[in-house]
């Protein structure tokens, strides 16, 4: 029989506890250990994730700092070799003035000491080397004169007033900085109406003219011939007829690029195209004459 409380009774071995009242009352959500049990492994995980956690913050805090502090010693570097780069040029300059008043003083040391020793065969060879040095010094301007004259560039020829034409001599590659003599296919399109364009010269963009053509595949100035390829699908067959294989001589005068190789202006196109039908047009190109 147990002289306890409701019947509650410890026993001497640690393994086993018996629940009490008071137990039940103060711990009725939480499982009992017994005294052997080890305590579980959730609160000491949660303490060590957030330890790691931390240093990690702490580790990345100090990368950034590290690396912003160089970053602004870097910056700092620049500035100091532009100094002393500065400084350089004026050193060189000092030190050329320094030569050019040491030559400029030997020549008055060798003048002073020729009358100790003047003979007439030394005046005549400084009579000599005076007219050499006064025919140099009048030469001179021509050739600065001639050195300008090559130097400036030459007048462009107006391309708006470059007419077509072909040439009596093939023309090659070498005259068009290296484009093709001859090509196949290419794709054309006129002009859309409404956009104001510029030739290269600066001239305004007449559409009216049929031989306007803009591309960045020949030089400005170049001639080419045009020839209508077969493949109209908005066409008839009579009205391919009346196109296909029909010619026209356009000039480069523009390199303003778009999606196609050739921008023609409405007057040109509608010379192997029906303009206002056909949108985009396929021609084989020819060169028939280089820039002038």
């Amino acid at each position: 029989m147990s002289h306890h409380f409701r019947g509650a009774q410890d026993f001497s071995s640690p393994q086993v506890r018996v629940r009490g009242a008071n137990d039940f009352r103060q711990y009725s959500s939480q499982r009992l250990r017994l005294p052997n049990e080890r305590p579980p492994l959730g609160p000491r995980i949660k303490r060590t994730i957030g330890a790691i956690l931390t240093l990690a913050i702490l580790g990345g805090i100090g990368v950034g700092v590290y690396f912003g502090v160089t970053l602004l010693l870097e910056e700092d570097e620049p500035a100091a070799s532009a100094v002393t780069q500065t400084a350089e040029p004026a050193q060189t300059q000092s030190a050329a003035q320094t030569a050019v008043e040491q030559t400029a003083q030997e020549p008055e040391t060798a003048t002073a000491a020729a009358p100790e020793s003047s003979s007439p065969e030394a005046a005549a060879q400084d009579s000599q080397e005076s007219a050499a040095a006064q025919t140099q010094q009048a030469q001179q301007p021509e050739q600065s004169q001639s050195a300008d004259q090559a130097a400036e560039p030459q007048e462009m020829v107006a391309v708006s007033s470059i007419e077509p034409s072909v040439a009596e001599e093939l023309v090659t590659p070498a005259q068009i900085g290296g484009a093709e003599i001859a090509v196949e296919r290419v794709t054309a399109e006129p002009i859309p109406a409404g956009i104001p364009k510029t030739l290269a010269d600066g001239a305004a963009y007449d559409p009216t003219e049929p031989g306007t053509v803009f591309t960045s595949r020949w030089p400005v100035g170049t001639t080419l011939r045009l020839i209508r390829l077969p493949g109209a699908t908005l066409l008839t067959d009579d009205e391919q007829a009346e196109v296909v294989g029909a010619e026209a001589l356009v000039v480069v005068r523009g390199t303003e690029s778009s999606n196609t190789d050739l921008q023609l202006s409405p007057a040109a196109f509608d010379r192997i195209a029906f303009y206002g039908t056909e949108r985009i047009i396929a021609v084989r190109v020819e060169v028939t004459a280089a820039p002038p």
